[in-house]
């Protein structure tokens, strides 16, 4: 360790860090996660996942050019009401959840294209999500367009989720890698093939993180200037998404940028706030912010009608007794798998496998990190459960117990991905067993998120009370069969194990043919940049940082 505090790193051959390996991570990472969600947005009915129904009337109604509808008492007291088609979702689209039956109850929507006026809980929601997401069902109104739209939210998805795994690689960080692969839940990919705006939001949160705690824990002269400025560039794609898109994301984004700000390097902050490419991203959020804002406040989507029924009165303490005997536990299965409208839960198997993985990953940080580091990471995840714990008592009353918690997960998952961002554990246990831990991250996260998907398919097919393994057969199936959303979800998770076992150290010489060779296809190569480390001159080649 050095004489600053500053850890040794095990890291990748600079080799695999060059312009044209990073566009090459970015491509397998964005395979790898598309084609889990992919298996997911294929095998589900409509309305497979939380409030699918309302969110697709809301894509539909944004698509098709009904950005905004008057607040209304449409659905479940609050929402609004648009015009879609007949044909675009069963008539008892709530059967399967409601009565916990298999997709087979589910009738077929007629094959009319009129259309009607339908209400919706997100009515009031922003539209930005919803526009993109909507447009194959303005052009199919029918389950065609549900998945092709399920699709596009897949890949929005994995391109910010992708962007994060190539930040981890050029930043030469093993385990910021393993955190990113373990902060993708299976929870996470399913909202990803699903129509909801979640999905996107956890996904902008975990690139936001990645990128500021890039940004404000480099040390002086590691960052180029070109590699800076593309760092700021995704943090503020993932602030504007984050911030723009969810009531929250305002109050999410500013908690993110004070915990990163605690964390930074000293005068890190300052250097970044003197870039005019800092400024120019600034505004650019500022903007997306006050227009999200701006939404929040015009459309009444904070307007909540009193539940039904009424729930009934509880002193302080009664409700905070009961969030600490049962929704905590609900808060923890949700983060890893707690699927459809909540009846589906991951085997416990599963969910004891992903928190150690992810506690592997904080709690030796925590030993061997400063006082600082450790308060920024336990107080990001007391903030997180504070934060839940507050919603859920103060608006009790109005909603129930209706809080998740993804609705905090954008800043929560910052806990995992700063102890990955230190090079606490890597310096400690060495090059292999962080090699080793990587590998076994990955290869995990392949095989859980597949048991996942085939444990949701037996609900929807065979039903709820089915224990064992029913994915390939039952009284309903996909549209496409059953076996092409295994296969699609099968091959991401290969992908997943490829993209850690393709970023590990090469042999010396292994690439270096291939490399040389490919350099010349590479556009807008530049001399080494000299930069300035406490005085002395240095270069820094542009290729490798």
């Amino acid at each position: 360790m050095s004489k600053d505090g500053s850890e040794s790193a095990v890291s990748w051959s600079p080799k695999l860090v060059r312009p044209l390996r990073s566009r090459a991570v970015f491509l397998l990472a964005f395979t790898a996660f598309f084609l889990v969600s992919a298996g997911w947005a294929l095998a589900l009915p409509a309305n497979g996942t939380n409030d699918e129904d309302e969110h697709i009337i809301r894509a539909y109604g944004a698509a098709s050019g009904q950005l905004y509808s008057a607040p209304a008492a449409a659905a479940r007291g609050g929402g609004a009401w648009y015009d879609v088609p007949r044909s675009l979702l069963p008539v008892n689209a709530d059967c399967t959840y409601r009565w916990e039956l298999p997709a087979s109850c589910l009738q077929r929507p007629p094959d009319d294209p009129s259309r009607t006026e339908v209400g919706t809980a997100a009515g009031r929601y922003n539209p930005l999500y919803y526009v993109p997401v909507g447009l194959p069902m303005v052009i199919s109104p029918n389950m065609a367009g549900i998945i092709l739209g399920r699709l596009i939210s897949a890949g929005m998805v994995a391109g910010l989720l992708a962007a994060s795994a190539t930040i981890a690689v050029r930043r030469r960080s093993p385990l910021l890698l393993a955190a990113v692969l373990v902060a993708a839940t299976p929870n996470v990919l399913n909202l990803a093939g699903s129509i909801n705006p979640s999905g996107l939001e956890l996904a902008a949160g975990v690139l936001t993180w990645t990128a500021l705690l890039t940004l404000v824990r480099a040390r002086a002269g590691e960052l180029g200037d070109r590699w800076t400025s593309q760092l700021l560039l995704a943090a503020g794609i993932g602030a504007a998404t984050l911030v723009s898109i969810r009531t929250l994301g305002p109050l999410l984004l500013g908690l993110t940028v004070l915990a990163c700000m605690a964390a930074a390097r000293p005068g890190r902050t300052r250097e970044l706030r003197q870039r005019r490419d800092f400024r120019l991203v600034g505004i650019a959020v500022s903007v997306a912010g006050l227009f999200g804002v701006g939404w929040t406040l015009f459309s009444g989507v904070l307007d909540n009608p009193p539940a039904e029924p009424t729930p009934r009165h509880l002193s302080f303490g009664e409700k905070l007794s009961y969030v600490v005997g049962d929704r905590l536990t609900q808060w923890v299965a949700q983060v890893v798998g707690r699927f459809s409208y909540g009846e589906v839960q991951a085997p416990n198997g599963m969910l004891v496998a992903w928190y150690a993985l992810a506690l592997l990953i904080i709690v030796p940080t925590l030993l061997f990190a400063t006082w600082r580091q450790a308060c920024v990471i336990l107080g990001v995840a007391a903030v997180s459960v504070a934060l839940l714990v507050g919603f859920e008592v103060l608006y009790y009353q109005q909603i129930g117990w209706a809080q998740q918690s993804r609705y905090i997960l954008p800043f929560g998952v910052g806990a995992l991905l700063f102890a990955g961002s230190l090079r606490r554990w890597e310096h400690r246990f060495g090059e292999v067993a962080t090699r080793r831990f990587v590998l076994l991250c990955g290869s995990v996260a392949a095989l859980m998120h597949l048991w996942a998907l085939a444990v949701v398919m037996t609900r929807f097919q065979v039903g709820q009370r089915e224990k064992a393994l029913g994915a390939l057969h039952g009284t309903w199936l996909p549209a496409v069969g059953p076996q092409l959303p295994l296969l699609t979800a099968a091959l991401g998770g290969l992908l997943l194990v490829a993209l850690v076992l393709l970023t590990r150290s090469p042999r010396p010489g292994s690439a270096a043919a291939f490399t040389v060779g490919l350099d010349a296809l590479v556009p807008g190569r530049r001399q080494p940049e000299t930069v300035s480390t406490a005085g002395n001159p240095v270069k820094v080649d542009q290729r490798e940082e």
